[in-house]
Parts: structure tokens; C-alpha cells; sequence
């Protein structure tokens, strides 16, 4: 009788153990897993040189440049999404880009060429998340033609910051489609606070009497980047500040770190300086909030060049309200 009960503790002391080493390993491939996916840049020479397209094929076109990439072996399927931040460069690619296209002599090679020579160094002027099926999630023949989506798949969504150069890993969502060729609404409806301006309603921008501005040289985009140095041994402490001005709207804004915003302003021209007045937040993280400020900053013209001086932007020294030269576009 004791034979047998310690024989029984045995098999059930074996039976503990097993299973804790399958969970051990189950834990140890999801922690492996997520290691990869931390790890991962879509923009890696190694996936080779990006192929830009609209067509998908003759039923399917996109409203926005894509890239996609197949590998099994590794990363899986992963597609590459720019998405327009103005309704303007929305509208190009939607309505302009294949105005009078030919659809009986589709030329993918040249498309690319004509994506990729637009796309050059305009990533400031889009939103780009990558939308990854890992390989453990795929089955088929590991074609474009014939791989699929296993039942229950989840893709992992990603943000490309553009500052710290680096994806962010967003959301991860089930995905039995595959290719997950979305249009942009799916973006803006699934992260809206990354689509500052779209976000707001027409006529909702405060008007600014023409008249208001007597120089015309105001008018444009304003940029400035401070770079404070490194955080740790990966992350950059930068900002990108820009300050738009029309004779229609005035919106200053600012993202990186420790910063997200952007401001309605009313402005103010007095001789060689423009006054930016606070009048309300559109977006924001609600940890940059300038309510409390009459005055987001005054924008300066010296000898050709165009200087911001403002109570909430520091130069790279930590000091506020010293004045830091703009990069200017009409």
C-alpha cells in the first residue's frame, strides 16, 4: 500500500513538472515573440528595396501609396501604409495620381518609380503605420497568389515616429483577411489622434481678416526641430515644432518628447514681428495645455531670416523665450 501511494506521488510530481515546462516554453516563445516584434524596422535594407503602389489589381485600388513585403521565414507579411495628413495630398492621391491612367497597360515598375520620387523625403507630410500578420500566423505556399490567414490571426499595427525614427507598436487586432490592403479611414477611425487636422470640421478654424496681415512674406509653413540630446542609449530627446499661417488660419503645434499639441492662434502683425495669441487646444495629449498663456509666441524677420521666440518652446539649454531660427516654406 505505501508502494503504491508513493508511486502515485511520483507520476504526480512527473505530471506537475511536464506541465510546467510546457508552460515555461509557451511563455518563453510569446516572450521571444514580442522580443522580435520590439525589435522590428519596417524600413530595414534587408526586406530590400520598397515597391510603391495604388493598384492592387484591376478591382482593387488603394487611396494611398503602399508597400508590401512577404517572408515567411521571418517577419511574415507586413504592409506599409502612407497616409496623407492634409485633405489636399488626400485628394492627389485619391482623385489626381490616376487621372487619366491607362488601366489597359498597367506598369507597376513605373508607378514605383513615380510613388517613389514623390514620397522623397516627404515623410513629415504623412502618417505611416506598418500593419503586420506574423509567420506563425500565415499558411499556404508562402506566394502573394497563396498564403492566407490562419483562423483567428492577430495582426500587430504600427506607427512609424518619425523623430525618434522608430515603429511603435499601437494595437494588435484579429485579422482573417490577408492582404490587409486597407484604405485610410481605417487609420483615422482606428487613431484619430494622429490626424491632427483632419480632425477638424470646416469652418471650425477661427478666420483671420485678410487685411489683418499687411505683408504677405507672413504667410506659410514654419519649422523648427531642437534636438536635447539622448534620453538612453536608444531614444532621442527632440521636438519638431510647425506653425502654419494663411490668410484662413493660424495653428501652432508640437510633437517629440514629453510634447504634443496643436494650438488655434489669432495673430497680431506689429512692424517687423507677428504676435501668435492662444485662442484654443484642437489636439493634444492634455499635458501640454496653454490656457493659462495669452501668448504662444512672436515670430521674428532679420535680414532675410525668420526667428521664433516663445514661452513654451526652450532652446537647446533648457531656455524659453530665446530667439531660434524657423525654417521657412511658402
Amino acid at each position: 500500500m505505501q508502494l503504491n501511494k508513493a508511486i502515485y506521488t511520483l507520476v504526480l510530481l512527473l505530471f506537475i513538472s511536464c506541465k510546467g515546462d510546457a508552460q515555461n516554453q509557451n511563455l518563453g516563445k510569446k516572450e521571444e515573440e514580442k522580443k522580435e516584434n520590439k525589435t522590428l524596422d519596417f524600413f530595414d535594407k534587408k526586406f530590400g528595396e520598397p515597391k510603391y503602389s495604388l493598384i492592387i489589381d484591376e478591382s482593387n485600388i488603394a487611396d494611398h501609396p503602399i508597400v508590401s513585403h512577404l517572408d515567411c521565414q521571418q517577419v511574415g507579411y507586413f504592409t506599409i501604409h502612407y497616409i496623407p495628413k492634409t485633405n489636399e495630398l488626400q485628394n492627389f492621391w485619391k482623385n489626381s495620381f490616376l487621372k487619366n491612367y491607362d488601366f489597359n497597360d498597367i506598369n507597376l515598375e513605373k508607378d514605383n518609380a513615380r510613388i517613389s520620387n514623390l514620397l522623397k523625403n516627404k515623410n513629415d507630410s504623412y502618417n505611416i503605420f506598418s500593419y503586420q500578420i506574423p509567420k506563425n500566423d500565415l499558411e499556404g505556399n508562402c506566394t502573394e497568389e497563396n498564403v492566407y490567414a490562419k483562423k483567428d490571426a492577430i495582426a500587430h499595427i504600427y506607427f512609424y515616429n518619425s523623430i525618434e525614427k522608430r515603429w511603435k507598436l499601437l494595437k494588435d487586432i484579429k485579422s482573417d483577411v490577408l492582404p490587409p490592403y486597407l484604405n485610410s479611414e481605417f487609420f483615422k477611425s482606428n487613431f484619430p489622434n494622429y490626424f491632427k487636422l483632419e480632425t477638424i470640421k470646416s469652418g471650425s478654424i477661427s478666420q483671420v481678416e485678410s487685411n489683418s496681415i499687411k505683408d504677405n512674406h507672413w504667410l506659410g509653413n514654419y519649422n523648427l526641430n531642437i534636438d536635447y540630446g539622448k534620453l538612453d542609449n536608444v531614444s532621442e530627446m527632440s521636438i519638431d515644432y510647425d506653425i502654419e499661417i494663411s490668410n484662413d488660419k493660424c495653428t501652432f503645434s508640437g510633437m517629440g518628447y514629453k510634447t504634443y499639441f496643436t494650438d488655434l492662434c489669432k495673430i497680431e502683425e506689429s512692424g517687423k514681428q507677428l504676435i501668435l495669441k492662444y485662442e484654443k487646444a484642437i489636439d493634444g495629449d492634455g499635458f501640454s495645455d496653454h490656457s493659462n498663456l495669452t501668448t504662444l509666441g512672436t515670430i521674428l524677420y532679420k535680414e532675410g531670416k525668420y526667428y521664433l521666440k516663445s514661452p513654451i518652446v526652450a532652446d537647446k539649454k533648457w531656455n524659453y523665450n530665446s530667439e531660434l531660427v524657423l525654417t521657412k516654406k511658402d
